[in-house]
């Protein structure tokens, strides 16, 4: 193979050998339910809590870990770590497999995700938000409104709210990617951003941390994503057997459970919502 890479003139031969290779190589890194069960799946986390944190032990915790948690041990799969990376980074670490799945509330079902990588059916839906200083709170309503007015934004990298900043025509470089909430916030507090946007769940909890008489918090219902966890394009067999999980923990109490303890329950409102319909808009 080494010199395959340093010249252009290959035989027909040596293609097909190195296709088959690399399928074989492909076929080995596919991780089937008992494989998972022996050696414990490795869950995509970012550093965003409530919704997922590491706790000091070192495992993965917050509402998405949890949910999964539930979730994987009604397939058996009791043993389980946290890979911490940033939203972008997910659906790449998913395909290489170096993470078994993302958590359950870190990425939106969106067309071009589902191109990419396998979604469980929706575990909770939400809707956006934007926090603003008092000074710009009767300026700022919509992603538009922050674009007419030139203002900059803060998104986390990856995430939906850039891709809705970008289609409202808000230029690139009045967009500021922070790494996680923590930061993002301290960057509205700073002055460095005039308008922080996240989903209603993180966004709530991160306007606790602010003077209410100095920050706004514009909801936006009319922009609701549902969230799922994710799985390499090879795992439908894992990704059905956590859809069986979820539907399990639904029926046992154990799901709302969960979102009550996160002081999430509306995001429990996924009726009428299939990954099927959310992948074809």
């Amino acid at each position: 193979m080494t010199n395959v890479r340093k010249c252009f003139a290959v035989s027909m031969l040596s293609l097909f050998i190195a296709g088959a290779t690399n399928v074989s190589y492909r076929s080995a890194l596919a991780q089937t339910i008992d494989e998972v069960k022996a050696n414990g799946a490795t869950i995509a986390i970012a550093n965003d809590p409530p919704l997922m944190t590491m706790n000091a032990d070192g495992s993965p915790g917050g509402l998405g870990p949890e949910m999964d948690a539930a979730i994987l041990a009604e397939a058996g799969i009791t043993k389980y770590s946290g890979q911490v990376m940033e939203y972008g980074a997910m659906i790449p670490a998913l395909q290489s497999k170096r993470a078994t799945l993302s958590t359950s509330g870190a990425l939106y079902i969106k067309p071009e995700r589902c191109e990419a990588v396998l979604f469980s059916d929706p575990v909770s839906c939400n809707a956006e938000v934007l926090i603003v200083p008092a000074t710009l709170a009767d300026k700022v309503k919509t992603y538009k409104d922050i674009a007419e007015q030139g203002l900059t934004i803060g998104v986390c990298g990856g995430c939906y709210e850039q891709k809705l900043a970008l289609a409202a025509g808000v230029k690139e470089d009045k967009i500021v990617v922070f790494p996680d909430a923590t930061s993002g916030i301290k960057l509205l507090t700073d002055k460095r951003i005039d308008v922080y946007a996240h989903d209603s769940y993180t966004g709530a909890a991160m306007f606790k941390r602010l003077n209410p008489k100095e920050m706004r918090f514009v909801r936006l219902d009319d922009l609701k994503s549902c969230a799922a966890a994710g799985f390499n394009k090879d795992s439908s067999a894992l990704r059905d057997a956590y859809n069986d999980g979820l539907r399990k923990i639904r029926a046992d109490g154990k799901y709302i459970e969960i979102l009550k303890k996160y002081n999430f329950e509306e995001g429990a409102h996924v009726e009428n919502v299939t990954t099927e319909n959310l992948c074809a808009k």
